[in-house]
């Protein structure tokens, strides 16, 4: 690898690491300060609408996953580790993240609000985003899995004399 390109990855992985800690700064501010601010239509009393929070909260925890996963990779990237591994796992993690943070999102958090809120609302969610995540995430996982068998083959192509 060039010495550009692993400064490259040095600066986006820096670029990475300041977007998580904002994000994750900002969930954790929802989770502490927004829920009491939420729509007037909602059940009164604290532990609802904390345990609201902490449903709507945890979507953005698999986002945060993906992203962590994210600046993992470019750091190994920018320390020249192998690339095949670096970018199967990242592919897998990142997958991983997005898959489980759209599934969360459009599943636990549309019917856990539902069920906490007194019934109200539908079963699902379907926000375009929310199902594009899931189907790129699902295809990273599988991507990942086609980097590991080319890489266990290119192994095996190396030991032929």
């Amino acid at each position: 690898m060039t010495d550009r390109f692993r400064s490259q990855c040095r600066l986006l992985r820096a670029c990475a690491l300041v977007v998580f800690v904002g994000l994750f700064l900002l969930l954790a501010m929802g989770m502490v300060g927004l829920p009491w601010r939420m729509a007037t239509d909602m059940p009164e009393g604290w532990s609802t609408r904390a345990l609201l929070s902490v449903v709507r909260f945890l979507p953005g925890l698999g986002y945060l996953w993906a992203l962590w996963a994210v600046q993992r990779a470019l750091g190994d990237l920018a320390a020249g580790r192998l690339f095949h591994p670096t970018v199967a796992r990242a592919m897998r993690q990142i997958g991983i993240g997005v898959l489980a943070g759209a599934l969360l999102n459009v599943f636990a958090v549309t019917n856990l609000s539902r069920w906490i809120a007194g019934g109200q609302g539908g079963y699902l969610y379907f926000d375009l985003s929310g199902i594009v995540l899931r189907v790129v995430g699902a295809a990273l996982v599988l991507l990942a899995r086609l980097v590991d068998q080319a890489r266990a083959l290119q192994a095996e192509l190396d030991e032929i004399p």
